[in-house]
């Protein structure tokens, strides 16, 4: 997809389907009323704050049509705002069937994403594909009232989504080209920006982060692109040699890795591989490298002042999901200074990254030859990794969590891939 460089997001898609759905009866996602700029914020769920702004600043804010006709489940339809954490407890996410046909294969979910994310009460998945279908419709739960709003149809191989706040990003295919999708205080559309192609996007309450690929050749030059509700397109805050990739994102941070010091360039299994972590500090600007020798990838912010991110010092070729280390470091220090907080092997795919939120650190180990186990650490390290009990005997795959839960998706032998909940 190559950027138009107008509109705050591409949604002539988005009229066409709009008239479409209502013909056909399905669900339906506003249009833009008019472009109208805001300022970003560090706080999470501004849905009725930007609603409050539209109308003052002489726009409408759009409203989601929760008519019975129009919703999946035929009535209710996902809040306008997110439900308190204190709405759901965490058995509430048990038994949703989620995708699992390509995980195995790191394609299209993996590697590092899996294909379900949850904050505060509101959980987003790709759900299991229908009969003859490669795909699963894209879906955002209520898990205080069990109510669901349809996201994105499978024809559009939704996938890798994110979500913080009333915000949900995700990967997509549109017109054969990856792109990045966003629903934004109730408006869905593409994010277009000076790249050819987008994806691996996350989310913060103000904003989303992605990787651009600057050519269509996956193997080429990527930067670091951030968008803010208001603006005509994202704007790149990363660039370099070869490729800049895996972005993560806080309210004050924003963390990727950097091959620019590989020998190609680019991320690949290439065994002569090497990146470091770099970390951007979203209110002046700056970018800093956290070097260290070896191979690190896959930053990971949500613990606070903390990054955590995979490394491969002396693990050959990399990525090397099997077995890697899981390290942690206060984002402000050196990266000279970050610890090792677990050793993990994950003998055999699915290949998905460790959960990384407020006082815990999450990870799937699997031995080989052993059982799959789910396993916690303080994020502050003062106590040693415990196993999360009653998951013993299933296949398990990689955690998303929230401030109070942690979900993760787990099947038994000859079972369906359907998520656990676990509170926190």
């Amino acid at each position: 997809m190559k950027s138009s460089g107008s509109g705050a997001l591409n949604t002539s898609r988005l009229e066409e389907e709009h008239q479409q759905g209502r013909a056909a009866g399905k669900t339906v996602f506003p249009i833009f009323p008019r472009p109208c700029r805001r300022g970003p914020t560090s706080r999470r769920g501004w849905s009725g704050r930007f609603a409050l702004a539209l109308l003052v600043a002489g726009c409408s804010p759009a409203v989601i049509d929760e008519s019975p006709a129009h919703l999946p489940d035929g009535g209710g339809g996902a809040p306008a705002a997110p439900p308190s954490p204190a709405a759901c407890d965490a058995s509430a996410a048990d038994g949703v069937a989620v995708f699992a046909s390509n995980v195995d294969t790191g394609d299209p979910q993996a590697p590092g994403a899996p294909p379900y994310a949850i904050d505060g009460c509101w959980l987003v998945y790709v759900g299991a594909p229908a009969a003859g279908d490669g795909s699963g419709d894209l879906k955002l739960r209520d898990l205080g009232t069990g109510e669901e709003l349809l996201l994105a149809p499978a024809a559009e191989e939704p996938r890798r989504p994110a979500l913080a706040g009333d915000v949900v990003a995700w990967e997509a295919t549109e017109n054969g080209t990856r792109v990045v999708r966003v629903r934004w205080g109730g408006e869905a559309g593409t994010i277009p920006g000076p790249f050819d192609h987008a994806g691996e996007p996350r989310v913060e309450g103000d904003a989303v982060v992605l990787t651009g690929w600057l050519t269509a050749d996956e193997a080429g030059d990527t930067d670091i692109f951030l968008y803010e509700p208001g603006q005509a397109e994202a704007v790149r805050i990363a660039s370099g040699p070869g490729q800049q990739r895996f972005p993560d994102i806080s309210a004050t941070h924003v963390a990727f890795a950097d091959f620019s010091e590989d020998p190609d360039g680019r991320f690949d299994e290439d065994e002569r591989d090497l990146a470091d972590i770099v970390v951007y500090d979203r209110r002046t600007g700056r970018a800093t490298p956290r070097s260290r020798e070896g191979k690190q990838a896959f930053p990971m912010l949500g613990a606070g002042e903390r990054v955590a991110y995979l490394e491969w010092e002396w693990m050959h070729p990399e990525p090397k999901f099997e077995r890697f280390d899981l390290l942690l470091g206060d984002i402000a220090a050196p990266g000279s200074g970050d610890a090792v907080a677990a050793s993990i092997e994950m003998a055999g795919a699915p290949y998905v990254l460790p959960a990384v939120r407020g006082e815990l650190v999450e990870w799937v180990e699997r031995p080989g030859g052993g059982e799959a186990s789910l396993r916690r650490r303080p994020a502050d390290l003062s106590a040693p990794a415990a196993e999360v009990p009653g998951l013993s005997g299933l296949e398990l795959f990689g955690p998303s969590a929230s401030a109070t839960i942690t979900v993760l998706a787990a099947r038994s032998p000859g079972g369906e891939l359907e998520l656990r909940g676990i509170a926190r």
